[in-house]
């Protein structure tokens, strides 16, 4: 990827920044490398002349850059911090590029913000309540369940249609985020969970196994397809008439199938060990239709070959003691030890959860 730059654009912006008229004088590409395009601008302002440097990071190559906000964070921080070191270059601001080629600052931000549509309806984990209270399923629950499957089975049906090398860089980095993100499981460990946590042992595990997970799951980014990310019921919203809206898309466009489909099932089993301590009853059907459901639909037969640290991710979210502090204490321990044992099996079966929960 290149930038097109004009002197006019340039001198519009600058004006921005300075408040005062600028003209530019000099405006020329200093150089493109992996990870960056450097432009030399030399200006005249206020009677002065100055040499200023404009620099673009570059996301083809991977890096931790794939997408236009991995490259803000990292301006946005480096703006701030180049200021706060003693004889490091100085940053006069930094600013985005629209999709008509205007340049614009946002050097004096502080905080940021997403401005979003109302949803509308209620989330879907109240219906799971009400299942858990009244102990069976209606014919909504099961219109709902078909609904949420058949909605997967479509966003999944998207597959990345660049090149084998996106295609794997894509696929590498949303497996390395569920390993190592701050969002994921080393960061939930980290930020979820006290140190002195009476399984914590276990949670050490679990890192170690995801490591070795990472590194299996490399041969299958033939899968990359279009995901949600955070496909679980607080995120889901349902309208009286059955309308869904979905909230909160999450870490990036292109993922792993298995995030969304576990992200859900979890939390089957999660509230199954609500309700009976055991992977039993009206939730384990849930849990069993969705599934088959979605592999009939989508003959996705390999998705039991790798979803197991995807169910660990979600399984150690629900049991932390942070996010969710009203759970009972066997519910806690299930869901960390099927997080655990879950990623020492080669193929998933849901007849082996109430083993994989036991320990």
């Amino acid at each position: 990827m290149s930038y097109s730059l004009s002197i006019d654009r340039v001198e519009r912006y600058l004006q921005e920044v300075f408040r005062s008229p600028v003209k530019v004088k000099d405006l020329k590409l200093l150089g493109t490398g992996w990870h960056a395009e450097a432009w030399k601008i030399v200006i005249e302002c206020e009677g002065k002349e100055r040499s200023l440097v404009l620099k673009f990071l570059k996301g083809e190559r991977g890096f931790g850059h794939d997408y236009p906000a991995d490259r803000a964070q990292v301006l946005l921080m480096a703006h701030k911090d180049f200021n706060k070191l003693p004889n490091h270059v100085k940053s006069v601001d930094v600013g985005y590029l629209d999709t008509y080629g205007d340049l614009h600052s946002c050097g004096n931000y502080e905080e940021f913000f997403i401005l979003m549509e109302e949803a509308k309806g209620r989330p879907y984990i109240e219906d799971l309540k009400e299942i858990l209270k009244r102990g069976s399923l209606s014919d909504r629950d099961v219109r709902r369940l078909n609904i949420l499957v058949n909605y997967l089975v479509d966003i999944h049906s998207v597959k990345f249609q660049g090149d084998p090398d996106a295609m794997r860089r894509l696929y590498y980095r949303r497996i390395r985020d569920l390993v190592g993100h701050g969002e994921m499981i080393m960061g939930v460990v980290d930020s979820a969970y006290p140190d002195d946590f009476k399984m914590i042992d276990k949670l050490q595990e679990i890192e170690i196994l995801a490591t070795r997970w990472r590194w299996m799951l490399k041969k299958y980014y033939h899968r990359l397809c279009q995901v949600h990310g955070d496909y679980h019921p607080f995120n889901i919203w349902f309208t009286d008439d059955d309308k869904l809206t979905v909230l909160d898309r999450s870490r990036g466009e292109w993922g792993e199938p298995a995030d969304d489909v576990t992200c859900l099932l979890t939390n089957y089993i999660w509230f199954s060990l609500l309700d009976k301590g055991k992977f039993t009853g009206v939730f384990e059907t849930m849990f069993r239709q969705f599934l088959k459901s979605y592999i009939d639909s989508t003959g996705d037969e390999e998705i039991l070959k790798v979803c197991q640290p995807w169910f660990a991710f979600r399984a150690i979210v629900i049991a932390s003691p942070l996010f969710y502090p009203d759970n009972p204490e066997n519910v806690r321990e299930g869901l960390i030890n099927f997080a655990l044992n879950v990623m020492r099996i080669d193929k998933f079966d849901p007849d082996l959860v109430n083993d994989l929960i036991r320990g």
